[in-house]
């Protein structure tokens, strides 16, 4: 069973979310502010985060340059989700493993995380 943060502040979003991924065999822990990612990483130790571009006063995008710039989280992939779809470059730009456009079909989510998760 697969460790899986998701990071969002639509409560919604992270209920279907968690309740999709349960349904599919893995453990989830959700959050909905970015500032308790470091210490959930480290207690959880998630093998791939899904992780929200607008959150609530941060920019996701940001947040995975950081981890994909520290040593001790880089090795660890993120996937970009969001409502806006043209983002391009900028997703390359922070070193996302994947992205996924909101609204999503469950068995992409769940296909594009299992990619991530073996490769």
């Amino acid at each position: 069973m697969s460790n899986i943060l998701v990071v969002d502040d639509d409560p919604d979003i992270l209920t279907v979310v968690q309740i999709v991924l349960s349904m599919n065999n893995f453990k989830v822990k959700t959050l909905s502010k970015s500032e308790d990612i470091a210490r959930s990483i480290k207690s959880f130790v998630p093998e791939l985060i899904l992780l929200d571009i607008a959150l609530a006063g941060e920019d996701g995008r940001e947040i995975c340059k950081q981890l994909k710039n520290s040593s001790e989280t880089r090795h660890i992939p993120v996937i970009l989700f969001s409502a806006h779809h043209h983002l391009g470059k900028s997703i390359e730009d922070c070193k996302a493993d994947g992205f996924i456009s909101k609204p999503f079909e469950t068995a992409h989510l769940i296909e594009t995380i299992r990619t991530n998760i073996e490769n």
